[in-house]
């Protein structure tokens, strides 16, 4: 190998090193309070369905100090459950973070199953200067912009006065300059366009060419994510209305594959972009989804086709996301699988029961309408043990009164405590309580949610068992006929 060779290869070592030093964000604090707690930062991954994922995790540790490095391509804003506050903070490749982290005040049992209940939202307090430039700016310009809309709206909405808005536009942008194609150029852009659909109420289309317009999309903008559900919303019935719409509504009918809706949509000239064009198509079916009138199990699988056929592997995720959004906890989907230990120790997973059919509920002992459930549920269990199995998974964070109550009344079913897995919780779209879902033997969800037991739950149970049992003959009859087949 030349000289030369080698050189090159050096240098562009060395350029790979340093791109990769650059995007290497470090964050770091000194919180007592969370000491021995593992803080998981999240971010949005579909601004359509408003699902956050798991990003990394900060474990603080015994002496209250905590430390971590995570390499990011592109501005992220993220969030971080802190009991009964939300952190939220907007971090940027290569930078450094000395956080201050708000008073730990953890969710009473009570809220964390009211499904009313909303973390109050906070800004995490930044020390280092160089550090809080962007996050300053945004926070200043959003309560700007906040103000200026509370004060103005009615008055834009009511005369559709596009003056105004550009008033308030040019205003903002004077007190706030970005670098164009910046990430809060771009940021104000989308921020602008929920105050723009007040003056654009007619007149949608060019609302939507005015906001989103750009050659990216940045579906992790808080920005982004508002103006887009908020321009897009009940876009797909106004548009298969509409003359532009009128080949989507006929391909659609026609039951088209998802790249052929695609490409009609591309047809306009208001969708240029071929990425927000099927971005666009998957947040209409969506909604078209969870609004009753169109066929359901259609949309499952153009969103299934889409997970392979997408434009990109961003819109690809996208709609596998939604895929698995659509069919979750949906009767005939698995029931989402578990392990966890029985009050007396024991383990149990949901393999455990396999041909059974499962009646599982989930309680809190501190809960009065759990606790009145119990006692008809232990009617059940003597009643239709051979029928049926009961699960109760306890939500108590510390299952000691529960133990008791269950000596004290002899309930003779499984009740598994979810400290061991508490993702359970999440998994069954645990919001309120108490919570029952039938199972059928083979994993699946019959009845999703099941009637509590006060609520005709015998009837509609053994109805459920005869439906399962004629599908499962169906399925099972022999291709070959026999003499009862003439």
């Amino acid at each position: 190998m030349s000289v030369r060779s080698i050189v090159f290869l050096l240098l562009g070592f060395l350029l790979l090193q340093q791109v990769s030093a650059q995007s290497v964000t470090t964050i770091e604090g000194e919180a007592p309070e969370y000491a021995g707690l593992n803080l998981v930062f999240q971010a949005l991954v579909n601004p359509i369905s408003m699902e956050k994922g798991d990003l990394f995790t900060v474990q603080v540790d015994e002496k209250g100090h905590f430390e971590q490095s995570v390499e990011l391509s592109v501005i992220t804003n993220v969030s971080v459950d802190l009991g009964k506050f939300r952190g939220n903070i907007y971090l940027e490749p290569g930078m450094h973070y000395q956080f201050v982290l708000p008073p730990y005040k953890p969710r009473s049992d009570a809220e964390r199953f009211n499904p009313y209940f909303v973390p109050e939202d906070v800004v995490i307090g930044i020390t280092n200067e160089k550090a809080q430039t962007l996050n300053s700016t945004i926070i200043k310009f959003d309560r700007q912009l906040d103000d200026l809309y509370s004060a103005d709206a009615v008055q834009i909405f009511s005369r559709g006065d596009k003056n105004k808005v550009k008033t308030i536009v040019n205003e903002l942008d004077s007190l706030y300059p970005a670098v164009e194609n910046s990430y809060f150029a771009q940021y104000k852009k989308y921020a602008y366009g929920e105050l723009k659909s007040l003056a654009y109420k007619r007149q949608k289309r060019t609302l939507i060419k005015e906001v989103f317009d750009a050659d990216t999309v940045d579906l992790n903008m808080p920005s982004f994510k508002v103006a887009f559900n908020t321009i897009f919303k009940s876009f797909f019935s106004s548009y298969l209305s509409s003359k532009q719409g009128k080949d989507l509504k006929d391909a659609f009918v026609k039951v088209a594959t998802f790249d052929s809706l695609s490409v009609v949509m591309s047809s306009d000239d208001l969708f240029r972009n071929q990425e927000m064009t099927e971005i666009v198509l998957l947040k209409s079916l969506y909604d078209a989804f969870y609004s009753g009138r169109y066929n359901q199990q259609q949309i499952i699988n153009l969103f299934k086709q889409a997970e392979s056929t997408a434009c990109n592997k961003k819109v690809k995720d996208l709609a596998g996301q939604l895929h698995r959004k659509v069919n979750w906890l949906r009767a005939g989907s698995k029931a989402p699988g578990f392990t966890l230990y029985r009050l007396d120790g024991k383990e149990r997973s949901l393999d455990s029961y396999d041909g059974k059919f499962v009646y599982l509920n989930f309680m809190h002992t501190e809960n009065h309408a759990c606790k009145q459930d119990l006692q008809l549920l232990n009617v059940i269990s003597k009643r239709m043990k051979r029928d049926v199995t009961l699960v109760t998974i306890i939500l108590d964070e510390d299952p000691t009164n529960a133990k008791k109550m269950i000596k004290e009344n002899k309930y003779r079913w499984d009740f598994l405590h979810y400290g061991r897995q508490p993702k359970v919780a999440l998994d069954y779209g645990i919001r309120a309580l108490p919570v029952y879902y039938v199972i059928d033997p083979d994993g699946k969800l019959q009845l999703t949610p099941a009637p509590a037991p006060g609520e005709s739950f015998g009837p509609i149970f053994m109805e459920a068992v005869r439906q399962y049992n004629y599908e499962k003959l169906r399925k099972d009859k022999p291709k070959e006929k026999s003499i009862y087949d003439f």
